[in-house]
């Protein structure tokens, strides 16, 4: 504390506003992000959620301040609309987990992606030089797709974790299913962030945080391998220990 009291000074802040998703015409969904790459988040959001099947079935994606207009031959009627997700929540009180998991994700192959024991704590030193809003704010949260060579081929910070995580997919969504990449993460694993990886096919969660139940029940069903507290050259395996060599 300064002797002489208070003094100014400046501070950078994480932004968070709230971006509304319309479809064919209907509000949607208003998601609270933090701004940039919303054409990307729509996109994540609408797959992982079961509304859109892939890239050819959007006619049109208008992006107006914070509006997204989506176009094309998906429909939300089913769906929950109207609903308001927060940063610090996914999709709060909309989908049960019955319903998100009869989409029919891709199936997570058994085979093709191992990683070795000390891999976990290089591919966590590189998510931490690499979250650059982080550093600047304190109040961001990361994620990041690695591929076998432990090379993190898409990064994305948000206020929500959920958010960082669809910017992804949305991004790479002509790829999926992501069997030979893995899904990094700032935070904790909640239920939200294992059935996005199952939605995209992917094999493999590291967080540096801790998984909810759900998110290890998810993660076991779907035949994922899901790592936690991933700091300071330990880690736990919750599921899919077979994938860890060494």
């Amino acid at each position: 504390m300064n002797p002489q009291g208070s003094i100014p000074v400046e501070e950078t802040v994480a932004v968070e506003e709230p971006l509304e998703i319309h479809v064919n015409g209907t509000p949607w969904v208003t998601t609270m992000r933090t701004p940039g790459h919303d054409r990307e988040l729509a996109i994540g959001l609408l797959y992982t959620e079961g509304i859109l099947a892939n890239t050819s079935d959007i006619d049109s994606i208008d992006v107006e301040d914070n509006v997204v207009i989506v176009h094309g031959d998906l429909s939300a009627e089913s769906h929950t609309r109207g609903f308001v997700r927060s940063s610090s929540c996914g999709v709060c009180g909309s989908a049960s987990l019955e319903s998100v998991l009869s989409r029919n994700p891709p199936k997570v192959s058994a085979d093709g992606f191992t990683l070795n024991f000390h891999d976990i704590e290089r591919l966590v030193d590189k998510l931490k030089s690499s979250q650059s809003y982080f550093h600047t704010t304190g109040g961001m949260h990361a994620v990041a797709q690695f591929n076998q060579d432990l090379e993190i081929v898409n990064l994305a910070e948000d206020v929500g974790r959920h958010n960082a995580m669809d910017k992804i997919i949305g991004k790479s969504i002509d790829d999926i299913p992501h069997s030979l990449f893995g899904f990094l993460l700032s935070g904790r694993v909640s239920f939200e962030m294992v059935q996005k990886a199952v939605m995209a096919g992917s094999p493999c969660i590291v967080a540096i945080g801790a998984p909810t139940t759900l998110a290890v029940q998810l993660a076991r069903q779907h035949g994922l391998t899901l790592i936690g507290f991933a700091r300071e050259s330990r880690f736990n395996v919750y599921t899919g220990a077979w994938r860890i060599k060494g």
